[in-house]
């Protein structure tokens, strides 16, 4: 049985801190649509609260991932994604 660790605290409306075993991570948006950044990288999530509904995407590459470092369809897509939750979460603030 492993154990895991992991405490979250609220900085602002909108901004969290995460703190794990493995590391720490900082999630911007509002309640459903989110930006995250951490040690394992950049991620855009959005969901519909309540009902376990939802979509994550890894935004840019790392350096130890082994991946082509070409801009692809995908990644030009996912970026656009986050453009967008963080447009709305600025609307959502103020």
């Amino acid at each position: 049985m492993a154990i895991r660790f992991r405490k979250s605290f609220k900085l602002a409306p909108g901004l969290r801190l995460n703190v794990g075993k493995k590391g720490a991570s900082l999630r911007v948006g509002p309640k459903g649509a989110g930006y995250t950044v951490g040690t394992s990288g950049q991620r855009v999530s959005a969901s519909i609260p309540g009902t376990g509904v939802g979509f994550t995407s890894k935004v840019g590459n790392r350096k130890s991932d082994n991946q082509n470092t070409n801009a692809s369809l995908g990644s030009w897509v996912t970026g656009l994604v986050g453009i967008f939750l963080i447009c709305v979460f600025l609307n959502w603030l103020f």
